[in-house]
Formats: structure tokens, C-alpha cells, sequence
């Protein structure tokens, strides 16, 4: 009998899936059978990746390359598209950051962030998007951050692009809905990921964020591919336009 839950035989594309999360949704949406299309910018962690994946070659396919940039993203698009005849989720997950005060932000790195995090959201929407309304069905999760709705220090560029991040989903979610395609914003609060390492080094303020935090720990990335895996599936069809807080209560002050 079919779960609620199933995305067996589903096709998915996760961008910036060679760390964190993107690699433990990829990793999941794998074992679910879920046929993956991944992104990234180094295919070394992508290649470590496939050996992890329970996928034939034939349900897989990865590619290097710049999100940022707007003819790669619809190159990939295409490709996905005819190796699979199909895209039914997208996970817009590729995320960078900068951890300076706004006024030593330089707009080379401004830029760099907004680049990496929101305009290639905005490229894979519109490219995977037009797909989903001819197909008339289609899921859509991008992966924004408690700081796109409250705000930290010394992350204006990062806060900036996962806010609009959060925008584009709703706005997104009310123009698609009569075509079938839910589209929803996860945002995580503090995860074990690549970025812990240097965060913890700064003790007073890695001490904070565990005491700000109602569960007193950080998530995992597996908390957030958990989140994807349930916003993708048939359990989550009355979801649309939500911004999920996967936080451990923080944003519940």
C-alpha cells in the first residue's frame, strides 16, 4: 500500500547538494526512491556522494556548476528535463554567507551573497516553474533561515536574501496554486552543518544560541531533510505559501 509520504519514482533537483543539507536531503530522497538531479560547485563531494546514494545511474544525475549564474541553471533545467521527462519537486537549497558588520560588507561580497542565494532561486523557479505549469503539478521548498524573519547581526546579506527568499515563495505560491504547485519556505534556525566548526569557535556567542534555544541544542541536517521529505509529499498538499520554522523553538519568543 502507498504512503501518504511516498515520493517513489518522483524527480527531484537539490542545488547545492554536495554538504549539509542538500546532501542528507539528496541522501533521503534517494533511499525513498526518488530519482535526484544534483548541483554544486565542487563535484568531488558530489561524486562521494553517489556512492552513498541506493540509485542506478540511470536515476541520477550531476553536474558542477555556479548557480549564480543564469545559463548554467537553465542548461541543468533542460538536461533534467530530457534525461527524465519530468520534474515534479525542487529544492532550492544553496546557501553562503558572510559573518561581518554591515558596514565592512563590501559589494563585491553583498553581491556574492544575493547571487549565490537569491537569484539562483529566482533561475530555478522560473526555469523548473514552467515546467511544473505545463505539467500542472509541481513542488517547490526553498531553503531560507530564521535570520530571513528575525534578523542577526553581522549577517545583513545573508538575512536579506533568505527575506526574499521567503517573499518569492509566497508570492510564487498564489500565482501557481491553480496549477497544482505548492511552494513553501523551510527556514532552519542553528544546524550542524559545514559552518558549526568556525561558529563554535566564537564561544560566547555559540553559548547563546544554545541557551536562546527552547530545546537547548542545534538541529541536524537530517531535522531539515525530514522537513523536505514531508513538504514534498502527498501529506502537505493543503500546504502552500508557508514558511516552516525547523528551529527547535527559537522563533517562538
Amino acid at each position: 500500500m502507498n504512503s501518504i509520504f511516498s515520493i517513489k519514482d518522483k524527480v527531484c533537483i537539490i542545488t547545492g547538494a554536495g554538504k549539509g543539507i542538500g546532501r542528507e536531503t539528496a541522501r533521503l530522497l534517494a533511499n525513498e526512491g526518488t530519482k535526484v538531479a544534483l548541483i554544486t560547485r565542487d563535484m568531488a563531494d558530489l561524486s562521494s556522494l553517489k556512492g552513498q546514494l541506493n540509485l542506478k545511474d540511470n536515476e541520477v544525475f550531476l553536474q558542477e556548476g555556479d548557480v549564480s549564474d543564469e545559463y548554467t541553471v537553465i542548461r541543468f533545467v533542460a538536461e533534467t528535463i530530457s534525461r527524465f521527462k519530468r520534474i515534479d519537486i525542487l529544492i532550492n537549497n544553496v546557501g553562503m554567507r558572510f559573518r561581518k558588520t554591515f558596514l565592512d560588507t563590501t559589494t563585491e561580497e553583498w553581491n556574492k551573497v544575493i547571487n549565490t542565494n537569491l537569484n539562483s532561486a529566482y533561475f530555478f523557479c522560473r526555469e523548473a516553474g514552467r515546467y511544473m505549469v505545463k505539467q500542472k503539478n509541481g513542488r517547490i521548498i526553498n531553503i531560507a533561515s530564521i535570520v530571513g524573519t528575525l534578523g542577526l547581526p553581522e549577517l545583513a546579506a545573508y538575512g536579506a536574501s533568505k527575506g526574499g527568499m521567503i517573499t518569492l515563495t509566497k508570492c510564487l505560491a498564489l500565482e501557481w496554486a491553480e496549477y497544482n504547485i505548492n511552494v513553501n519556505a523551510i527556514a532552519p534556525g542553528f544546524c550542524e552543518t559545514s559552518y558549526a566548526e568556525n561558529f563554535k569557535k566564537k564561544t560566547e556567542l555559540y553559548k547563546f544560541t544554545i541557551e536562546r534555544t527552547p530545546q537547548k541544542k542545534w538541529g541536524t541536517s537530517l531535522d531539515i531533510a525530514n522537513a523536505c521529505l514531508f513538504l514534498a509529499s502527498d501529506a502537505a498538499q493543503y500546504i502552500t505559501g508557508e514558511v516552516l520554522n525547523v528551529d527547535g523553538g527559537w522563533s517562538a519568543w
